[in-house]
């Protein structure tokens, strides 16, 4: 059953692959096999030539010198010994291109499935991708799908041998069949009883992705917090941690070295006594003549070798399999949630108003619904703050409005025009969406900033940092080339959100949406921030979630959401919650 899996597999994996680059691989393969079987097939008039024998008439020998005609002259040993040596270098280049063709097809696939799945993972819905640990991610695609090409590369060398195998075997049988199935049954039996070594491999596969997983979860996160573990004094636990991951990953590799260990010894003594074996029947019970056994000896003792070869390399690709079917389904599941990828190129216009009729969406794993008919209008121009505790929907709320979520039901239109399948990319473009965790590249502020806009010119560059108050990049010794660390790092909290403000206002949004965004700024960073917001009223649609007043002051609206329900809609923040509210027709 592991083999009939492993097959599978390998060949699903080959298919992924051009036809003509298949074909000439397995083209290459044969002829490797074909120049091996020439080789074999000289050595039998060469031993002829040098030790005569009366008994060849059951042997090959006969039929190869009749064949040879009127070329008897040149079986003598120079030129067969010469036609040997040229096999033997014919066959060496056919095994080098061989190899190279196998080391293309096999860097070819795994970039190809690597980009698959990295495309798919982009392209996948927002809902599907949160629930995701990222780390698991990146851990298949950069450690899975590499093991995935090593094992690719034993599951070709797994296809050579067994042609070179084939020539071998078709050789011996015609020299001795009797001898032949004798070999065949004990490779067979041998092979059997390895058959749990093959199990284990597969299990000790599973248990290598697991601490791959591991220790790529514990280093992102150690890196990722690594201020908080330096106030903390968490830096011994994290080294713990990473010790623990690499002694774990240790001991699958280990474990799995002992096991091949194993398997290569077994094979070694036994083909040793195997060989006995047969040179003792081919003499005693089956009085093989002495050329015709000595090839059969040359063969036996290149084919044992090639059986534990072979049990090798299918070791080596059970161990990658759970790299391959765990790539496979990621990429069955990233594309099933994929989104609808359209050619819609319409442009938005927001003129009147953004509304949101009996938006619902749920989470399969709360029971809670996130949001619940949520009716909503997000005037041209207007300020909307959405407030409400923590888990109430606002986040939800917003990603709905931003298009990066589908609603389970309810609809949303802009100026009327509905949003759904076929225009939520082309929507999102038209959005900008400003978190409290702001992402900055370890690149210069300039490239920050065209990041998704990069046909934007230097008057749009400085009037964007002038829109979001961030004028302090022109004061910097480099300006707009100064290079500003991992994550921004060199910057301060205020001045990245401020930079980030302008990457988003660089884009000329329709909606611009601010998720807690001053949150973890201090009161002077964020009254820069709030300054700026209230002079873009003017230009930009804003929705604003947050708790703080001095950015409820900006808002010309406020609405509060609890457990996913609308409960008070107010065009006013210090009006109470029996005002009237116009914006929200349900109230």
């Amino acid at each position: 059953m592991t083999l009939a899996v492993a097959t599978s597999a390998f060949m699903r994996l080959l298919r992924r692959a051009p036809t003509k680059k298949v074909v000439s691989l397995f083209a290459l393969m044969v002829l490797c096999g074909l120049t091996e079987g020439l080789g074999i097939a000289i050595v039998i008039p060469l031993l002829h030539v040098l030790q005569p024998s009366p008994d060849t008439s059951a042997n090959l020998t006969s039929p190869l010198l009749s064949a040879a005609g009127g070329f008897g002259d040149w079986l003598t040993p120079g030129p067969l010994l010469t036609l040997f040596v040229l096999l033997v270098g014919l066959r060496s280049l056919i095994q080098y291109g061989r190899e190279q063709q196998a080391v293309h097809l096999q860097h070819l696939l795994i970039d190809n499935l690597r980009r698959e799945c990295f495309s798919a993972l982009l392209h996948a819905e927002w809902r599907w991708f949160i629930k995701r640990r990222r780390s698991d991610l990146a851990s298949l695609l950069l450690n899975d799908i590499n093991r995935i090409g090593n094992g690719l590369n034993f599951g070709l060398a797994t296809l050579a041998t067994l042609m070179t195998m084939a020539v071998y075997l078709i050789a011996a049988l015609l020299l001795s069949w009797q001898m032949t199935l004798l070999v065949l049954l004990s490779a067979a039996l041998l092979l059997a009883a390895l058959n749990g070594q093959r199990h284990n491999a597969l299990a000790l596969g599973q248990g290598l992705s697991a601490a791959f997983k591991k220790m790529h979860a514990n280093v992102q996160d150690s890196l990722t917090g690594i201020r908080l573990s330096k106030t903390l004094g968490r830096e011994e636990i994290h080294l713990e941690q990473f010790e623990q991951a690499m002694h774990d990953m240790r001991v699958q590799q280990e474990r799995f070295s002992a096991t091949s260990g194993k398997t290569k010894a077994l094979f070694q003594c036994s083909g040793v006594a195997l060989l006995a074996f047969y040179l003792y029947m081919g003499l005693e019970f089956w009085s093989v003549a002495t050329a015709q056994l000595l090839t059969l000896v040359l063969i036996f003792a290149r084919l044992i070798p090639l059986f534990a070869t072979l049990q090798q390399q299918v070791h080596q690709w059970l161990h990658a399999l759970p790299a391959l079917l765990a790539g496979e389904t990621l990429l069955q599941q990233s594309l099933a949630a994929s989104e609808q990828v359209t050619q819609d190129r319409s442009t938005w216009q927001l003129r009147h108003a953004i509304r949101l009729s009996g938006i619902g969406v749920s989470y399969a794993e709360r029971e809670q619904v996130a949001l619940d008919s949520v009716t909503l209008e997000l005037p041209y121009l207007s300020t909307t703050a959405v407030v409400g505790p923590s888990g109430s929907g606002k986040s939800t709320l917003a990603d709905v409005i931003a298009g990066l979520l589908a609603p389970d039901m309810g609809t949303i239109t802009v100026d009327g025009v509905p949003i759904d399948a076929s225009n939520r990319i082309s929507w999102r473009h038209s959005v900008a969406y400003m978190t409290q965790d702001v992402f900055l590249f370890n690149d210069s502020i300039r490239n920050n900033l065209l990041c998704g806009h990069e046909e934007a010119s230097e008057d749009a560059l400085k009037e964007a940092l002038h829109q979001a108050a961030a004028d302090f990049v022109f004061d910097l010794p480099q300006g707009l080339d100064t290079q500003i660390g991992d994550a921004g790092v060199s910057l301060s909290g205020g001045e990245r959100q401020r930079l980030a403000l302008a990457r988003a206002l660089l884009r000329k949004p329709l909606l611009l949406i601010l998720d807690e965004a001053t949150s973890a700024l201090d009161q002077d960073n964020e009254l820069r921030i709030c300054d700026a917001i209230g002079k873009l009223q003017e230009t930009v649609t804003i929705l604003i979630i947050s708790h703080k007043p001095t950015t409820l002051e900006h808002a010309t609206q406020v609405v509060e959401l609890d457990r996913g329900r609308l409960v008070r809609c107010s065009n006013n923040p210090h009006l109470d919650a029996t005002q009237e509210c116009t914006a929200c027709p349900s109230s």
